[in-house]
C-alpha cells in the first residue's frame, strides 16, 4: 500500500534538503517530485551534469541510527512494484545528519540528504559524499506534540497493540493507555494532525499508512521514553538463565534479544532485557544469579504500560514476552547490525496492522 501524503513540515525538509545539496555541490541540482512508491509519499530527481534519474526518499524530523534500520526494513519490503534489478534504495532526507550518523549510514551503503547540503549517493550516474556541514541555524526544529510526549507514546502503543482501539471513544482509549481523558484526546488528534491516524467517512479511525506509524514510534521510543525507564544493568554468572527462569514469579517480561530469539529461534542472544512492573529486589537478584555491573549484559527497564493491555500477548512456552511492536523496537534501538534482519523477520511476521 502507498505512503499516504508527506506532511507540511516533511515536505518542507525535502525542499529545504533539495536547495541545499544545489548550494553544496555548486554543479549539481536536485528537486522533489511527487512518486507513490510502497515506502515513500515522495521522491527526488537529480541532475548531474545532465545525467537525470529519481530516487524515492524516506523523510524523518529527526534524523537516528533507529532510521537505518526502518529504512532497510522498508526497501526490502515484498511488495515492491518494481522488479529488484531497477529500483533505486531509498534516501534518508532529514534536517541535519551528523558526521557519526554519515559514517554509519555510508557504511550501510544508505543514501542520504540533509538541510545543510551533506549529502550521499553512489549511482550509476554519479557519486556524491559530503559529510561534516554543521547544522543550519534555520534547520526545522523536530516536530512535537502530544504524541511525542511519554504519555503520548503509550497511547501510540495501546492503539498498535490492541485491535480495534483506535477507532474506540477517547474515554476506552484513555482506560487502556493507562492515561488522562484529556491526554487521549490531545494524543490522537495529534496524530490526526500529523497523519498517523486518519477518519474514515463513517467516523471510524484508522492507520492510513501503518509502515510509517510503526517507524515514527520506534524512534521516538529511542529518543523520547526508553531512556526514562530506570534502566539498571547486571553481570550474569549462568549463560542461558533466562531461557528457563520464572520471570512470571516476578511480574517480568522479556524484550529485545532475548524475546527474539524465542520468538524466532534464529538469533543467538548476547543481551538480555526485562521489562518489570515492580522493581526487582534481592530475591529476584539472588534466584537469577545476578551482580550490579554498569556494562553487564543485563538491562532491567520498567513498564510503561498498564497490565490490562497484556491481555492477548503472546505466550511462547513459559517465558512472558513483551509485544513483537515492542520487541521489534528494542532490536533496531540496539544499533547492532546483527538484530536487523531478525527486526524484518519480527516484523513481517507478528506487527499486523490492528
Amino acid at each position: 500500500m502507498p505512503r499516504s501524503a508527506n506532511s507540511f513540515l516533511e515536505t518542507q525538509i525535502l525542499g529545504e534538503a533539495c536547495d541545499a545539496f544545489g548550494r553544496s555541490t555548486g554543479v549539481y541540482k536536485a528537486k522533489p517530485v511527487r512518486k507513490l512508491v510502497p515506502y515513500g509519499g515522495a521522491a527526488i530527481e537529480f541532475n548531474l551534469s545532465g545525467r537525470k534519474f529519481e530516487m524515492p526518499v524516506f523523510i524523518t524530523t529527526r534524523a537516528s541510527a533507529v532510521d537505518i534500520a526502518n529504512i532497510l526494513l522498508a526497501q526490502n519490503r515484498p511488495y515492491a512494484t518494481e522488479p529488484r534489478s531497477v529500483q533505486r534504495p531509498l534516501m534518508l532526507v532529514a534536517p541535519h545528519v551528523d558526521p557519526e550518523l554519515a559514517g554509519r549510514l555510508i557504511e550501510q551503503n544508505v543514501p542520504f540528504l540533509d538541510a545543510a547540503g551533506n549529502a550521499f549517493l553512489s549511482e550509476s550516474e554519479g557519486m556524491v559524499m559530503i559529510s561534516g556541514r554543521p547544522k543550519p541555524q534555520h534547520a526545522q526544529k523536530p516536530q512535537t506534540g502530544r504524541a511525542t510526549t511519554r504519555k503520548g507514546l503509550q497511547v501510540m502503543f495501546a492503539i498498535a497493540t490492541q485491535p480495534g482501539l483506535v477507532s474506540q471513544p477517547y474515554r476506552t482509549i484513555a482506560q487502556a493507555s493507562g492515561v488522562a481523558l484529556s491526554t487521549a484526546n490531545q494524543v490522537i488528534d495529534d496524530l490526526q494532525f500529523r497523519g498517523l491516524v486518519a477518519l474514515k467517512s463513517g467516523g471510524d479511525r484508522i492507520f492510513p499508512d501503518w509502515q510509517k506509524f510503526v517507524f515514527e514510534w520506534a524512534s521516538l521510543y529511542q529518543t523520547r521514553l526508553r531512556f526514562k525507564l530506570g534502566a539498571r544493568r547486571f553481570a550474569s554468572t549462568t549463560p542461558d538463565w533466562w531461557r528457563v527462569f520464572d520471570f512470571a514469579s516476578f511480574d517480568a517480561r522479556l524484550g529485545g534479544e532475548s524475546a527474539a530469539d524465542i520468538l524466532t529461534h534464529e538469533l543467538k542472544a548476547a543481551k538480555v532485557t526485562l521489562y518489570s512492573r515492580a522493581p526487582l529486589g534481592s530475591q529476584f537478584m539472588l534466584n537469577a544469579r545476578l551482580r550490579p555491573d554498569p556494562r553487564g549484559d543485563v538491562e532491567i527497564l520498567e513498564s510503561f504500560w498498564p497490565e490490562s493491555l497484556e491481555r492477548g500477548w503472546m505466550e511462547p512456552g513459559r517465558q512472558p514476552l513483551v509485544h513483537p511492536f515492542l520487541i521489534y523496537a528494542d532490536l533496531v534501538a540496539s544499533g547492532d547490525s546483527r538484530n536487523l534482519s531478525t527486526a524484518t523477520q519480527i516484523y513481517e511476521q507478528y506487527i499486523t496492522q490492528p
